[in-house]
């Protein structure tokens, strides 16, 4: 009998702690990316050496250089290359600013190139990477699962945040500059903890049906009919 006791106090306390976190957020969450001031930065570099390597370039003519002339014409091509580089990243950084990342749901993440939204029960985990410039999305999904209709990445990926397959398959990664929110910057721990609220959710909710099937469905009523 006091076993019997205590493994449904056991039971009933799981059932509370999974119900508890099985609620989680029910709104649709839009995170967009904001890239002006990479865009701008990036701007100004190309017409810096646009100007120093055109004026390289020019040299020779303006100072009657007679020989030598490949010492202004080398440097000069190259940076006059790297500006049309830089002008390039601009105009795709200036593409990315105000484009939705990702739209977040209580019961699925759709991508930006994604035809369809993926569930949050295909997901196991993820992993944010934060470098000075930008981050990185790193979602792990669970065994046998893949992606939903992600369309493959391009050269024009760079203007645009897709997410792209990696670890043959089981990861999807995503990079961008910074994630707003309803016109607001969300930083590392902001993103990471709404992140984690919709999975922890979705992840509680799956558990939920597998243990205890009949308060999972009493549950998935309720929702729908908003009580």
């Amino acid at each position: 009998m006091p076993c019997n006791n205590m493994d449904d106090a056991r039971r009933q306390a799981l059932l509370s702690d999974l119900q508890a976190h099985a609620d989680g957020p029910q709104q649709r969450c839009e995170i967009h990316e904001r890239a002006s001031g990479q865009a701008l930065f990036s701007a100004f570099a190309a017409a810096l050496l646009l100007f120093v390597g055109g004026w390289l370039v020019s040299l020779p003519s303006l100072i009657h250089m007679r020989s030598a002339q490949w010492l202004c014409w080398v440097p000069g091509a190259l940076l006059l290359a790297a500006g049309l580089l830089l002008l390039a990243c601009a105009e795709a950084f200036s593409r990315r600013n105000g484009r939705c990342v990702m739209v977040l749901s209580a019961d699925s993440v759709q991508f930006a190139n994604a035809r369809e939204p993926t569930p949050w029960a295909c997901f196991d985990g993820f992993e944010i990477d934060q470098r000075p410039l930008r981050m990185a999305l790193v979602f792990s999904l669970m065994a046998g699962q893949r992606g939903q209709g992600l369309a493959p990445p391009c050269f024009k990926s760079l203007a645009a945040p897709d997410a792209r397959p990696v670890a043959a398959g089981m990861r999807l990664r995503l990079w961008l500059f910074n994630p707003m929110l309803d016109g607001r910057r969300l930083d590392f721990e902001e993103l990471a903890g709404l992140l984690d609220e919709y999975l922890q959710a979705a992840q509680a909710r799956r558990t939920l049906g597998k243990l205890f099937p009949e308060v999972q469905r009493f549950s998935a009523v309720r929702h729908s009919t908003g009580q």
